[in-house]
């Protein structure tokens, strides 16, 4: 029990305050009784205001009540998650599984392009251009990689720091990267793509915003891009975006250029919590009797973790486990997600998200039907 998530525990533990209690009270303190033995009828006076409306407090208990529990794979983000505070106001109580373990890999290979002048003009550099042009990002924890490695190349080399966070264009598929980017020191009106949502609309708008705003008169052209990723990625975006830049006027010849800047894999521990989890759903308050409609959402982040969390959904879903009516649905973070579950398990996703951000979870698990059908048509 001491292992259950903060948000299920509040929902088990909230206390109910006794609204018969309180709302006598109040009546009894409005008609100001003198003291002794109680007057007759005809002797009480009716009060002269109207009686206090009713405590706020039942209903926060009730509003506590209705709530439902939301499983989102991911470890919480400190020190405030988006998806918790924006799925609690709306009636849900999140629950975080944390699926992912992460390290960084080829730091020195960044760092190389950066010292180099690969990514911005350096004095004395061999190159008369930089080799990129942009970088392309889209997933957080290639930004914390980025970051790692700026935080420590400005111990000896601050100017060229400052240089690269004032001149850089990056490439992001949602506002949650775009924002840790401005953080880290970039600047806004160069951090581009904050509403693509998907690697294949974030392409598109690579080339036609890379041809029109990078077209120079040296002879090699305006760089390449640099796609710092993860080891699972898309190919959509390597593949697209040099092929339609060919078929641009001029037709340039540019390049992505991937690195790996971190590895991931699945929690040793994530199968036995998430488990665990979904058995205390089954067995306490979250699966209640009276509940009219008992579906729970499970938000799928990334297609690392999504085969270990469907074998054990599976489980209980084949099996007797299951036994209240229960019916699990899926929303994915992405159609990289969404395809990974379809190809691997045949499990088709209840919803999709169209951006991924907290906003873009929400409206796929409310109204998933019409999500969907947007996405296909």
């Amino acid at each position: 029990m001491a292992n259950r998530p903060r948000g299920y525990q509040l929902l088990q533990n909230s206390n109910r305050p006794r609204c018969r209690h309180l709302g006598y009270t109040a009546i009894l303190q409005s008609l100001a009784l003198p003291a002794g033995n109680p007057p007759s009828l005809s002797q009480r006076t009716p009060p002269t205001t109207a009686p206090p409306q009713p405590a706020t407090t039942p209903t926060k208990a009730l509003t506590r009540k209705k709530m439902k529990p939301i499983l989102l794979l991911k470890t919480k983000s400190t020190p405030t998650d988006p998806y918790d505070v924006l799925l609690a106001s709306a009636g849900y109580t999140p629950i975080f599984v944390p699926v992912l373990q992460h390290h960084a890999v080829n730091g020195d290979v960044v760092r190389e392009y950066v010292l180099s002048g690969g990514l911005v003009p350096v004095e004395g550099s061999d190159e008369g251009v930089r080799k990129f042009g942009a970088i392309i990002i889209t997933s957080q924890r290639a930004v914390e990689a980025l970051g790692t490695i700026l935080d420590e190349l400005k111990e000896t080399h601050a100017q060229i720091v400052q240089t690269l966070l004032q001149t850089t264009t990056i490439y992001v598929v949602g506002p949650a990267t775009r924002n840790s980017l401005i953080n880290l020191g970039f600047q806004k009106e160069r951090v581009v793509g904050e509403e693509c949502g998907n690697g294949a609309v974030l392409a598109d708008l690579i080339v036609e915003h890379y041809s029109n705003n990078f077209i120079t008169d040296n002879d090699k052209g305006p760089g390449d891009l640099l796609f710092l990723t993860g080891e699972t990625h898309s190919t959509i975006i390597p593949s697209r975006v040099p092929e339609k830049l060919k078929g641009k006027s001029g037709g340039l010849d540019v390049k992505v250029e991937e690195v790996v800047v971190y590895k991931t894999g699945v929690m040793e521990e994530f199968e036995a919590d998430f488990r665990s989890c979904l058995q205390r759903l089954e067995v306490g308050d979250a699966a209640a009797e009276g509940e009219e409609e008992k579906e729970r959402w499970i938000v799928f982040f990334s297609p690392t973790g999504t085969d270990a969390a469907l074998r054990v959904l599976g489980e209980r879903e084949e099996g007797k486990e299951t036994n209240r009516g229960l019916k699990y649905k899926c929303c994915s973070i992405g159609p990289t997600t969404k395809d990974f579950m379809y190809q691997k398990f045949k499990r088709a996703a209840d919803a999709m998200a169209k951006t991924p951000s907290p906003d873009g979870v929400l409206e796929a698990i409310r109204s998933p039907a019409r999500v969907v059908a947007q996405l296909v048509s």
